[in-house]
């Protein structure tokens, strides 16, 4: 098993990156996170696993 965690501080560029892990075997676990970043940004985060 694979298990990567994909983030970005744009939505639609986390979109984009999902989808193109998907088109290589990987499934999505769970939902997007969210986080507060010290320097004021908000980072998104998407867990990915890909079973072989």
């Amino acid at each position: 098993m694979d298990y990567v965690i994909l983030d970005d501080f744009e939505v639609k560029n986390l979109q984009e990156k999902v989808n193109d892990y998907i088109k290589k075997g990987y499934q999505p676990i769970g939902g997007v996170t969210a986080a507060n970043q010290k320097d004021g940004f908000i980072e998104y985060l998407q867990a990915m696993q890909k079973v072989d």
